[in-house]
């Protein structure tokens, strides 16, 4: 068993288990995780108090009268992504410093630079949605997804990681993006590349369909016009809650952990050595690589959006 992250004043925020931020969740959903987190060797405590307490914005869930643990789980699950996105992250810029062998500089680079906006983008949904603002959150679950797809494809394709490694001014970067990501140009990418290993992810197949179907959604929120004023409460009209916005951005960065051991399987030795290049070794970035394995096994976990109607939090 690994030790617990030395941590500094972290830790000493809060000694409390972590399942006390989350009232109301599922027993079973916390035993599997901690039971993941155990058979990997690490102390799921310690490395939530890490990550977590220090994320920009963090709050605790309100305790709410609902019958189902349902929404609870969904931010347990949803957090358990941000753990690894900022593990990723903090490999990733030791690769990048290193120039650890198994990626390139320019992938490293990208996947630095993906996970720390990533990581922020994370940090904002999950406060918009814990504040019941489901509007913006669409916004942001559709930016995640495109780095989601961004990543993938700087994954794929090394040239391409090495121009977007070279964009310096916003302009560089824009052009980049309308060439390279926008338009589904990078699901093409990253589709071609997964049916090459027996994954259909085609625009045509049902998993293609519903993919553009829910990016259309999330798309609608950015033009508000387009939108009654009462819809966020309104599912009948398939504009997403703040669950929806959620589970799919949950969803995405579960394919993200999935998917880019498949196109790069060199992905995890190179995390696990840009960690070993670092002395002392971040806590975090010792994590990235075994914690893709502890998170892709969560997928299981992540059940469809609750269509309950919303509980509000009791009053103090």
């Amino acid at each position: 068993m690994s030790q617990p992250p030395q941590t500094g004043a972290i830790l000493s925020l809060d000694g409390a288990a972590p399942e006390l931020s989350y009232p109301g969740l599922s027993p079973q959903l916390l035993a599997r995780v901690k039971q993941l987190w155990s058979a990997a060797g690490y102390d799921f405590d310690s490395y939530w108090r890490l990550a977590m307490r220090s994320l920009q914005g963090f709050r605790a869930l309100p305790r709410v009268e609902a019958q189902a643990s349902t929404d609870v789980d969904l931010v347990f699950l949803f957090d358990q992504c941000v753990i690894w996105v900022r593990a990723l992250h903090a490999a990733a810029g030791a690769g990048r410093r290193h120039d650890t062998e198994g990626l390139s500089a320019a992938q490293w680079h990208g996947l630095a630079a993906l996970s720390a906006r990533l990581t922020e983008q994370l940090a904002a949904l999950r406060l918009l949605a814990l504040t019941d603002l489901p509007m913006p959150a669409m916004q942001i679950a559709r930016s995640i997804s495109e780095d989601v797809d961004m990543a993938l494809v700087i994954l794929i394709r090394r040239k391409l990681a090495t121009r977007f490694a070279e964009c310096r001014t916003a302009e560089e970067a824009s052009d980049f993006w309308r060439r390279h990501i926008a338009g589904g140009r990078a699901f093409r990418n990253i589709s071609e590349r997964l049916y090459s290993v027996g994954i259909d992810h085609s625009a045509d197949s049902d998993y293609g369909k519903w993919r553009k179907s829910v990016l259309t959604t999330l798309g609608a929120a950015v033009h508000s016009n387009a939108l009654h004023a009462d819809l966020p409460q309104r599912r009948a009209e398939n504009v997403l809650l703040n669950g929806d916005s959620l589970h799919f951005a949950t969803f995405r960065m579960h394919e993200l952990c999935a998917f880019a051991q498949l196109v790069e399987p060199a992905l995890t030795d190179a995390l696990r050595a840009a960690a070993k290049a670092e002395h002392p070794a971040s806590p975090l970035s010792a994590l990235a690589a075994p914690m893709s394995d502890i998170l892709v096994n969560q997928i299981q976990g992540l059940s469809a959006p609750s269509a309950a109607p919303r509980q509000r939090a009791k009053p103090h």
